[in-house]
């Protein structure tokens, strides 16, 4: 499959949205994990100014025909790894939730699961469907959430 044909962007109101493909997926989580170790753009747990354009320069290198841009595409699919990734992170810290490192989902049961979604919007989406990058963003990730009293969710 050509790599224009998986990532086409939709134009029109409400359709202003990029298609991502396993491909790119890969490629953006393999240049994220690289950069969240470089120090040059990481430091205290959290990234400094314009790794998203690190981040553009190697995608391009590695995809140049997909056209993937730090501002909006980058910058949002990102956003929806990390909310994604706390929401697992999350659901692991309750009893009851599991990771299953082969099949790379959530376990536990349907009823729990709605039960936690009704508080935490977040975490629809993720019975049963497959996670395959959650231990890269482990990684990159893991330092920067605050657990415990007085902690705030992203939408803090």
């Amino acid at each position: 499959m050509d790599i224009l044909e998986g990532s086409i962007a939709v134009r029109g109101r409400g359709k202003n949205k990029r298609k991502w493909i396993p491909v790119e997926d890969d490629e953006l989580i393999k240049a994220l994990v690289d950069v969240s170790l470089d120090p040059r753009w990481r430091s205290d747990g959290s990234f400094k100014n314009g790794y998203t354009s690190v981040l553009e320069a190697r995608l391009a290198e590695k995809l140049p025909d997909s056209k993937i841009s730090a501002t909006p595409h980058i910058e949002s699919r990102l956003r929806y790894f990390k909310t994604k990734y706390y929401a697992l992170e999350q659901m692991l810290n309750k009893s009851g939730f599991t990771w299953d490192p082969t099949k790379k989902m959530i376990q536990c049961e349907k009823q729990q699961y709605e039960t936690h979604c009704k508080n935490n919007l977040d975490a629809k989406g993720l019975y049963g469907v497959s996670f395959p990058y959650y231990d890269e963003l482990s990684m990159v990730y893991s330092k920067d959430m605050a657990t415990g009293e007085g902690a705030e969710d992203m939408t803090d």
